[in-house]
């Protein structure tokens, strides 16, 4: 590769003139595939006499080649032009020393390809990159001491947060670090730039390495004492500055840089190592000793340290930025969780609270300039938490909370006093003499504290109303913006407590209103927000509903000037309660918002096709949050408005997006119970996406894929275009290695879903799913869960009622028959829900049906078997009505007796006693893994319950129709009168046992026959009693002659236990006999928990085991462990410090994560949080079984027949969040 014309082309690139440059670049793209192009890239990017542009040019194409193709997977290759072997030796053995001679600006550049390499080639194909490092490491030369420093920071870089290779971590700690602390140690004392790089890159590197684990090394006495003194000694460091001039650009100076890589050193070591009281208990035989010797040695030094900080920062002779405020705010709020810890910290609060927390929570210059220049991203810094993440104002916040919390008989009082100190003076002074921002850091404060306060329990619930009465809602007029702003949301945040007199509500309802005209961004946000538990209260409801379409007029211009799905969410709400009040613009509410989200993407579009180095992944990511509450919204709304942007989601393949419009596809369809010709235009798009991408996102695509099977059956029968594009994604979901059982499972529900609906119109699609079903359950091994193996064989039960015929002449051409048949009989005891107990005994009765002569020979002397497979269920199936009509009340929300309040606990006990989870939550502290010896404990037999599937209230199928009673004696009697060879075959088979039980059955087909006769058809559903011991009605007359007493529960066969005498039974009441009956089910329940575990992949129930030793690959495996962490971590919920636990969960989980995966979950956070909310709203409102349309659609001969088919390093912080 010739390296002048390397340096020409690259020159060219940087012409005026954008045709030189497009001609320059495709040349470039060219060339990269031929050997030698990187080597050379690295020949031009060390030269010392080309231009530094070009240099810079150059390295930004080496940097970019590299990040696309260094990877050898199929995906890369696939993408981009690979790397050739001898170019990738060339630059392992060249990368170094370009590193060294290079600029700053490109140092970094390179430094993050040797990312890449590493990530792939070490220690592999590099063994010896080590040995590399620490001959740079020692050298006297100070560039090289920096080169293997950021070399350093790479390699750990790489395995931070790995499990399995944390080997590699704990071995460079071991051999590397004695010198790079050293070398820390020694730059700390200088002033000199580099050095104060090498410092910071030091402290980064040591950061990093503590990630997920600490090394063996660090956990050394003398260590620790070494990386401590160089800690403290970077923290203490004097720094001048400017007061007038400085800012958070300073932050950006390698001197703070290593300041605040050393504090974030500290907070690791001790939130994560050193802090008993946040330590898991199956962490404390690993690093308990650490935490003892961290606590005892060096935590009170380091306390001080940062209190000096505090100090000086509250008098002006130490400059803090934002960051490393919120630093020290955190280790401060882990202190107050350690007994030890707090013991120190305990006589400062009242200074840290007044000089620390409070001025951090006020309106700040910062905050004035920003409200002026940027009100959107003022509004997306105080609305929308992750956006403020990791800011020091929000770690204030957290502070003030752990300490009112935690430790309230200390500390709360002196909160509200000074609280009230400060409200009280502003209240008092003349109005030229009040300190506005004062205010609102107090009233900042109360927001803060709302969830435990708001507690009836709490000491100052009485005197809330007063509160807000006094110093909050009259702020609603002040003259000052942000205190207007800041009223709205203590409002807000305060909005559950009640005022003696309704007028007063009215009275805030009309200020807010007008609010929502004020003239600063922000007042008219949170007053949007503000009006949003309003619409709770009845009669605030109705007159919001007065001023319906100026508030969504309002809501709409929002949406508009600010991209956050906040608003979008309110907007969703005022949809959903209005539903009935929204026809009237519900067309102009979907086309504006669908306007909206066309501009939202059009800007994400427009960013993404960016170069790289140009890309603002968090503006991006900010408006593809705002584009998914903007598809939520529109869910509500009529699908001639938003079926086009659900088109431009699937065919610009947004994956992020995807979960919004399938939400959207079900919604519309589920409420005309139709499928439209738009609806089915976009079927095109969905199978397209779907073969591009979209299987793994089967399980959101599965709810509308039924909506056009349920209610387009007939067009899935009549065109065999639909049905082979259904079978493919069946075929492709039950083949595909790229998807676990679960995805399985939905593939099972579709074919379910064809079939039912579908009888005798697709008898050509029948074949092909058995073959699918069989393929799994003939191989042994092939089903690892319970619920997949239910479901493969729910297949063949569903092929089996739609044509008992084709199913065995299937079954039986590939000699399946015999291998299936077995499989379902030892499988019955799996069944437990009521749907999947139906169609057991609807798929075994087909096969009664068949005449023995056309039986293969391997069922006809396996009928008995078979229908004493029916009786079997039918045992049962009283039960599982029972169980799911009663799990059904109870998610529809029945009012709780229980007056606590459930998020705070005001009667805890001493304070000083409490030492996290060490002492106050010993139970939790057992359950979240520490040792239990009582009997129910977590690995004992006790706590072994059925993981059985789960009712699904929502679905809707026409098992729903079926009675499984009437059924069974209606296939008797058709048995009894055309195939009596088979009826005499299962009826003379039976023990006089199964005789009595078949004749109760009989004679409960009747009762229910009669009933449902008599209903004169009110109830859509099947007539089965909730409860077989009792009539359905009572007569309400005393003078009418009692009912005479329902047909008995068929009861479930005791495990180990006599039946009771009939001299006991007659002596026992009623409730006794259901009483009796409820344990033997129990029992009987327990047998089959026992089975079901057996076919588990994971034999021990010993969850400590479990955990420890299970390493998930598969997408089954991530299933199984996902719910083995859950079950465990849930033991400890009624913990007052399993909220706190679960947040710092959480982050270390999503820590490996980019920021747009972690804005997802917080969008599903976000998300479940509202729906909690709106479920915890509907629980005193009657209940619908079904889902209702949220907008009046249009009759149906006026739908819209529109045919839509046309139409890094740099970055510090990179490494947390």
């Amino acid at each position: 590769m010739d390296l002048h014309t390397l340096v020409s082309l690259f020159d060219s690139t940087l012409h005026p003139e954008p045709e030189v440059r497009q001609v320059a670049e495709q040349q470039l793209q060219q060339l990269e595939t031929h050997d030698g192009f990187l080597s050379t890239l690295l020949q031009m990017i060390s030269s010392a006499e080309l231009p530094l542009g070009t240099k810079q040019a150059a390295s930004i194409y080496f940097k970019n080649r590299v990040r696309r193709s260094w990877s050898t997977g199929q995906r890369a290759t696939e993408q981009h032009p690979p790397i050739g072997d001898n170019d990738r030796s060339v630059t392992r053995d060249n990368i170094l020393g370009a590193i060294y001679a290079a600029p700053q600006a490109i140092k970094l550049q390179l430094t993050e390809c040797l990312g890449v390499i590493l990530k792939y080639d070490f220690p592999e194909k590099w063994p010896q990159f080590i040995v590399h490092i620490k001959e740079l490491l020692h050298a006297q030369d100070a560039q090289k001491v920096y080169t293997g420093l950021m070399a350093l920071l790479e390699v750990i870089k790489v395995y931070r947060f790995s499990t399995t290779k944390r080997e590699i971590v704990d071995e460079i700690a071991k051999e590397l670090f004695p010198q790079v602390q050293k070398i820390a140690d020694d730059t700390v004392n200088s002033d000199d730039e580099l050095a104060m790089r090498m410092a910071w890159v030091s402290f980064k590197a040591y950061y990093n390495s503590i990630q997920s684990g600490l090394p063996l090394a660090f956990q050394e006495p003398a260590n620790l004492v070494a990386w401590g003194t160089s800690f403290i000694k970077m923290i203490e460091k004097p720094v001048s500055f400017d007061k007038d001039t400085v800012d958070e650009e300073n932050a950006k100076e390698p001197v703070y840089k290593a300041k605040k890589w050393a504090i974030r050193s500290v907070n690791r070591l001790y939130g994560r190592y050193g802090n008993s009281a946040l330590l898991p208990s199956s962490s404390t035989k690993q690093f308990g000793a650490f935490a003892k010797l961290f606590t005892v040695n060096f935590l009170p030094q380091i306390l001080q340290v940062y209190l000096k900080q505090i100090e000086g920062y509250t008098t002006g002779r130490v400059w803090m930025s934002l960051r490393v405020r919120s630093l020290v705010a955190q280790l401060l709020s882990d202190c107050v969780k350690e007994k030890s810890a707090w013991k120190l910290l305990k006589p400062h609060v009242e200074g840290i609270v007044s000089h620390f927390i409070f001025p951090q929570l006020c309106f700040s210059e910062s905050d004035q300039e920003l409200w002026e220049d940027n009100p959107v991203e003022y509004v997306q810094k105080r609305v929308d938490p992750l956006d403020d993440f990791g800011s020091a104002n929000l770690a204030a916040s957290n502070l003030l909370i752990d300490l009112a919390v935690d430790r309230k008989k200390a500390t709360l009082n002196t909160i509200l006093t000074f609280v009230n100190s400060v409200l009280t003076n502003y209240s008092q002074s003349p109005e030229e003499a009040r300190d506005p921002r004062a205010k609102d850091g107090a009233l900042s404060m109360m927001s803060s504290l709302c969830g435990s306060l708001c507690s009836r329990k709490s000491p100052v619930y009485d005197t809330l109303p007063s509160f807000l009465l006094t110093h909050v809602i009259p702020e609603f007029n002040s003259k000052h913006g942000f205190l207007r702003a800041r009223a709205l949301d203590t409002y807000c945040r305060y909005s559950s407590i009640e005022f003696p007199d309704a007028q007063i509500n009215r009275s805030i309802l009309e200020s807010v209103l007008g609010l929502l005209n004020d003239t600063e961004l922000p007042v008219r946000v949170h007053a949007a927000l503000a009006l949003q538990p309003m619409i709770e209260d009845d009669n605030i409801r109705d007159l919001i509903a007065s001023h319906l379409p100026h508030v969504m007029q309002v809501f709409l211009n929002l949406t508009n000037e600010i991209d956050s799905d906040t608003i979008t969410h309110v907007i969703e709400e005022f949809v959903e309660v209005f539903a009935d009040r929204m026809s009237p613009f519900a067309v102009q509410l979907g086309q504006q918002l669908c306007d909206t989200f066309m501009r939202v993407m059009g800007e994400v579009s427009a960013s993404t096709s960016q170069d790289l180095d140009s890309f603002d992944m968090d503006d991006t990511s900010d408006k593809t949050m705002a584009a998914m509450g903007v598809l939520k919204t529109m869910g509500t709304l009529l699908e001639e408005v938003v079926f086009p942007v659900v088109r431009y989601v699937l065919d610009q393949r947004m994956v992020d997006l995807y979960d919004e419009v399938y939400e959207i596809l079900d919604c519309c369809m589920f409420a005309v119970k139709a499928v439209s010709p738009n609806a089915w235009n976009l079927f095109t798009a969905i199978y397209a996406s779907f073969k591009s991408d979209g299987i793994d996102f089967i399980e959101e695509m599965l709810p509308s894929l039924d909506n056009y099977v349920t209610y387009g059956i007939d067009v899935v029968a009549s065109s065999s275009e639909v049905q082979a594009r259904l079978f493919d994604i069946i075929e492709t979901v039950m083949k595909s290695d790229r998807v676990g059982e679960n995805d399985r499972i939905c593939a099972c529900k579709l074919a379910e879903a064809i079939m039912l609906n579908g009888r005798g119109k697709v008898d050509g699609m029948i074949p092909g799913f058995i073959s699918l079903a069989a393929a799994y359950l003939l191989v042994s091994d092939a089903i690892e869960t319970p619920a997949f193996l239910v479901y493969a064989l729910e297949v063949i039960l569903n092929a089996l009622h739609y044509s008992p015929v084709i199913t065995l002449n299937v079954l039986e051409q590939y000699k399946w028959t015999e291998g299936i048949f077995t499989r379902l009989i030892q499988s019955i005891g799996k069944f437990n829900r009521v749907n999947d107990k139906k169609l057991l005994i609807l798929g075994l009765t087909s096969v009664l049906s068949v005449p023995v002569a056309q039986l293969p020979a391997s069922l006809q002397n396996g009928l008995s078997q078979l229908f004493e497979g029916v009786l079997q269920t039918f045992r049962s199936l009283g039960q599982a009505i029972e169980a799911r009509d009663a799990l059904e009340k109870m998610y529809e929300g029945a009012d709780s007796d229980d007056d606590s309040d459930g998020e705070f606990e005001w009667d805890g006990g001493d304070d000083d006693d409490f030492d996290g989870i060490g002492e106050d939550d010993d139970d939790a502290s057992k359950a979240l893994g520490g040792d239990n010896d009582d009997s129910d404990g977590f690995g004992s037999d006790d706590d072994d319950f059925d993981e059985g599937l789960e009712e699904e209230f929502s679905l809707e199928t026409p098992l729903d129709s079926i009675n499984a009673y009437i059924h069974l004696q209606e296939r008797l009697a058709e048995m009894q009168g055309t195939n009596t060879a088979a009826y005499n075959v299962v009826v003379q088979s039976l023990n006089p046992e199964n005789s009595q039980f078949l004749q109760s059955l009989i004679e409960e087909a009747n009762k229910q026959r009669a009933e449902q006769q008599a209903s004169d058809s009110q109830k859509n559903d099947s007539s089965i009693p909730d409860n077989w011991d009792e009539s359905e009605e009572e007569s309400e007359s005393e003078d009418e002659a009692p009912k005479a007493k329902p047909a008995a529960k068929p009861k479930a066969k005791p495990v180990k236990q006599e039946e009771p005498s009939e001299e006991e039974s007659e002596d026992e009441d009623e409730e006794t006999q259901r009483l009796r009956a409820r344990k033997l089910q129990q029992e009987a329940d327990l047998k089959n928990t026992e089975d079901l575990f057996s076919g588990l992949s994971i034999r021990d129930n010993n969850m400590n085991k479990v955990l420890s030793e299970l390493n998930p690959k598969t997408q089954a495996d991530f299933d199984e462990f996902q719910k083995a962490i859950v079950e465990r971590v849930q033991k400890a919920d009624k913990s007052r410090l399993y909220t706190g636990f679960l947040e710092k969960l959480i982050r270390d989980l999503v820590a490996p994560l980019k920021d747009t995966e972690v804005r997802k979950f917080a969008s599903a956070l976000t998300s479940l949080a509202n729906e909690k909310q709106r479920l915890a709203r509907e629980a005193v409102k009657p209940k619908k079984k079904n889902k209702k349309a949220l907008v009046a659609a249009p009759p149906k001969d006026q739908m819209d027949m529109t045919d839509y088919s046309r139409g890094h390093y740099e970055d510090d912080d990179d490494d947390f969040m």
